[in-house]
Parts: structure tokens; sequence; C-alpha cells
């Protein structure tokens, strides 16, 4: 997907900029590694992973987390060549789940906030979830309000919310489960 060049936010339009929404590949593993240990680094309660887990890791762990099977996809929100922000698309693989997917790994650099970056890349999503499953799924913090915002608008409803789903510095977050049925 790409957004109109150039493309300016109805938020912000004196703040042009060109975006283009489109599949990392592996060949892009290292772009791909900066932005990972930038989102875990720069909000460490909003993703199950953590920057210390994966800091010392080698280019092929990363590059592994980037599917090339056509279904499950990490999307990519580039500005030039400098990747800006993900949003990733994965099947369930068990035969009784294959009806559902789950958005994970949504991150937009603090720069590009605020102008419609991540709603694109959520479209994105759901309109490869649409094509594979019937059932969209995803988990959002319960502080994270901007986050939550966003999704409920662009159609997830909450279906429950898992208390103390992630620990951090001694604090307990909880996670808001949200699902888009897409049939």
């Amino acid at each position: 997907m790409r957004l109109p060049r150039p493309w300016t936010s109805p938020k912000t339009p004196e703040a042009a900029v060109n975006i283009d929404i489109r599949p990392v590949s592996r060949a892009e593993a290292e772009a791909w590694r900066a932005l990972r240990l930038e989102m875990l680094k720069r909000h460490p309660t909003a993703f199950m992973s953590s920057y210390e887990a994966w800091r010392d890791r080698d280019l092929d762990a990363f590059a592994a987390q980037i599917p090339d099977d056509g279904v499950d996809v990490l999307f990519g929100a580039f500005v030039g060549e400098v990747l800006c922000g993900s949003a990733a698309f994965a099947r369930e693989a068990r035969a009784k789940l294959a009806h559902k997917g789950w958005m994970e790994k949504v991150y937009v650099a603090p720069a590009l906030r605020g102008r419609g970056v991540g709603e694109a890349l959520v479209r994105t999503v759901i309109d490869q979830a649409r094509r594979h499953v019937e059932t969209l799924l995803c988990g959002v913090g319960s502080d994270n309000i901007a986050a939550g915002r966003l999704y409920r608008r662009m159609g997830f409803v909450a279906y429950g919310t898992e208390p103390r789903a992630l620990r951090y510095a001694g604090r307990d977050y909880d996670e808001d489960l949200l699902v888009l049925t897409l049939y």
C-alpha cells in the first residue's frame, strides 16, 4: 500500500512525508533488527519480548522473525529506505484454529505518530487477514490508550482483559484482548 505522494496527514498538513507500506523482506533483516530493538527499548511494557533478550542476538534471529510464506507477513512503513514502523499478521498454524490470526509487532517511530501511519499499518494487516482468516485477534496494554483507541476505531472490540499479563521492573500490567470479525 502506497500512501499518496507526497503524503500529508490531515492533522499535520505542513509535514509532507513519503511513506510506503509494504512487506519487509528477509534481506532487510538489519533494518528490522534496528526497529525491533528500538520498539522494545522505548516501550518495554507494550511487547511480550524484551530488549534484553534480543539485543545480543545475531542477524539471523531477526531474519527468522520475518515471514516469507505469503500468508504471514511483517509489514513495514518505509520513509525512503528507512523502516519507521511495523505491523505483523500471523495465522494460527493448528488446523482447528486456522480460521484465526493475530496482529502483532505494531509500532510507529515517534516522529511519525499522529500522521495516520499506524492506521495505514493496521488497515494493511486487516486486508491481509481478510484474505486468510475469519477472526483477527490482538492484545494491547490496558494503559496504552492511543493504541487501544486506534484498534477500536478500526473495528476491534474487547472480549476480555488478562490481569497481570506482563511484569516489568517489578510492576504488573493488564492487557486488553481484542477481536475483529472479518466475515
